[in-house]
C-alpha cells in the first residue's frame, strides 16, 4: 500500500464518517452482522482482555467492547473517523489512535485480541505482512478475529438480471477491483476463508468461521429487507442454521474468521 493509496483510503472513508452511525441505527443487516461479531468475540475471550482494533471507524465496536469491560485501543487511518469517535464519550479503558494497516508494526504493546470488523482488511492486496505483524502483537495463545468479504456472494448474482454483469461478478476478479468509497477510487480484494487463512496458517490455528448474510439480504438491500419482513425473517432463520458450516462462508456477503496464535 503506497502513500497515494493511504491518502485515498483516508479521504474516502473520512467522507463517509458521518453516515456510519446513522447506518448502524437504520440498516438492520449491519446491526445483525455486528451482533454476531460481538457474540463470536465474547465466546472466545472474556474481559478484561487487552484488545487492539484495526479500522475502528467511528468507534461503534470499540465502545461496545469497552463498555463490556475490555481494555480497547482502537485505530483507524481516517482523521475524520477518529474525530467522530472521540467526540462520543470518554472511557478510561478506551483510547483512539491513528494507524494504517501498513504500519501495524509500529503499534506498541502486546494484546490478547486483535479485531477487524466489516471488511477493512479487504483494502489490502496482500495479507502476508499483516499476518507477521499480528503474530508479533499478540500474547501467547491470543486471538485474531476479523470479518471480511469473500470472493462470491449469492445476493450479488441478482444484479445479473438487472444487466449489471460487472458488479455481479466483481468479487471473482483475482487481482482485485477498484471501488468507489466516499468519492475516492480504492482498491478492494476479496478473500475466500481458505485464502485468508493461508496467510496465517504457519502461526495460527483456525478455530471457527461464521457466514454472514448467505440467503438473508446484505447491507445494500436494507430497504428490501424492511419491506419484506416475513420473507427476511425466514431467510435469517435459514442463515442462523447454516452459518457455522465452513462452506457457507464461501458464498456470503461477509464472514467472521477466528484464528488463535500458536507458539
Amino acid at each position: 500500500m503506497n502513500l497515494t493509496d493511504i491518502e485515498k483510503i483516508s479521504t474516502g472513508f473520512g467522507n463517509m464518517a458521518d453516515e456510519y452511525d446513522s447506518m448502524q441505527d437504520t440498516n438492520i443487516p449491519v446491526r445483525k452482522m455486528r451482533y454476531k461479531f460481538y457474540k463470536t468475540v465474547e465466546s472466545f475471550i472474556k474481559p478484561p482482555a487487552n484488545v487492539l482494533e484495526l479500522n475502528c471507524g467511528t468507534g461503534i465496536d470499540a465502545f461496545y467492547f469497552a463498555n463490556a469491560g475490555y481494555n480497547v485501543t482502537a485505530t483507524d487511518i481516517s482523521d475524520k473517523m477518529l474525530m467522530n469517535a472521540r467526540s462520543k464519550s470518554v472511557l478510561k479503558n478506551l483510547s483512539f489512535e491513528k494507524l494504517n494497516l501498513s504500519d501495524l508494526n509500529k503499534a506498541a504493546g502486546k494484546y490478547d485480541l486483535l479485531i477487524s470488523n466489516l471488511g477493512g482488511l479487504n483494502c489490502l492486496d496482500d495479507l502476508s505482512k499483516l499476518s507477521r505483524d499480528v503474530y508479533k502483537l499478540l500474547n501467547s495463545k491470543g486471538y485474531f478475529i476479523a470479518s471480511a468479504m469473500p470472493r462470491f456472494c449469492l445476493w450479488e448474482l441478482v444484479l445479473i438480471f438487472k444487466g449489471e454483469f460487472r458488479r455481479a461478478l466483481r468479487r471473482l476478479e483475482r487481482d482485485g477491483v477498484i471501488a468507489n468509497v466516499g468519492g475516492e477510487k480504492i482498491f478492494v480484494r476479496y478473500y475466500s476463508p481458505q485464502n485468508f487463512y493461508n496467510y496465517f496458517k504457519d502461526n495460527f490455528n483456525l478455530k471457527k468461521t461464521t457466514a454472514l448474510r448467505v440467503f438473508a439480504p446484505p447491507q445494500p438491500a436494507s430497504h428490501w429487507y424492511q419491506m419484506h419482513t416475513s420473507i427476511t425473517k425466514f431467510l435469517d432463520f435459514i442463515d442462523d442454521m447454516i452459518e457455522s458450516f465452513y462452506l457457507s462462508a464461501f458464498f456470503c456477503d461477509y464472514y467472521i474468521i477466528v484464528l488463535q496464535k500458536v507458539e
